[in-house]
């Protein structure tokens, strides 16, 4: 029998609805629960990184962003989030989580936080030139990377935001990408990176419902989480 793994999943906030994280929270539950051996918690409130709970958990996935939220987060969360890492445990950064804790961020500058920029490799900053095509269809490719998430996963067509320009410098390994109509070239759409112990799977799909009634992002986001807590 499988070695059980236990996610716990946050989302919520009342300001940014249209990301849809009330739509998006139980297809990525119900994606990840395909597999019999995951099983997710769902928290709606970010404060929850601060309760000694958060340690009962193989990995963290974030669908979450502060936007027009300028509290951020407590001393508590932030250490035990940096904690949590220390311990290696997984971290799984979904869509517009990137976006968040972030100085650039409409009317919640003051919930800048730095170290948020270690933990999540590559971030959206709107003082920048982040930006996406206009939601649509396009098709995601494989990079070509050998690595257990993509493995036997071929190029497949997706309705979605399609962000480019996101920003960082910790080294990444990127495993799929997508040709953006506004730049003209492809984009990183989903990599691998390290933050303390912990592994870190960045998946910039994810916008609504329909990204996660493809198979394939099923499968990566499963397969991610299982790479991140060493179980792929």
């Amino acid at each position: 029998m499988a070695q059980q793994t236990k996610v716990l999943l946050v989302s919520g906030n009342e300001n940014h609805k249209w990301h849809n994280w009330e739509q998006t929270t139980p297809f990525i539950k119900a994606a990840l629960e395909e597999d019999s051996s995951i099983s997710v918690t769902v928290s709606l409130s970010i404060e929850s990184l601060a309760d000694e709970e958060l340690f009962t958990y193989d990995a963290l996935a974030l669908n979450y962003c502060n936007w027009h939220e300028p509290a951020g987060l407590s001393e508590r969360a932030k250490a035990n989030l940096i904690r949590f890492a220390e311990e290696g445990k997984g971290l799984v950064i979904v869509h517009f989580a990137n976006g968040a804790f972030h100085y650039s961020l409409p009317e919640a500058e003051a919930s800048d936080w730095p170290e948020y920029r270690s933990i999540v490799p590559r971030v959206w900053n709107h003082h920048g030139e982040s930006s996406h095509d206009k939601y649509g269809e396009f098709t995601v490719h494989m990079t070509g990377e050998a690595h257990p998430i993509t493995q036997g996963i071929s190029s497949f067509a997706i309705t979605d935001e399609l962000y480019f320009k996101q920003e960082g410098v910790v080294p990444i390994q990127v495993l799929y990408e997508a040709e953006s109509n506004r730049t003209n070239r492809r984009e990183p759409l989903g990599w691998l990176a390290q933050y303390r112990n912990s592994r870190v799977y960045q998946t910039l799909l994810g916008h609504d419902e329909k990204a996660y009634e493809v198979p394939q992002v099923r499968e990566m986001l499963r397969r991610g989480v299982l790479w991140t807590v060493h179980r792929l």
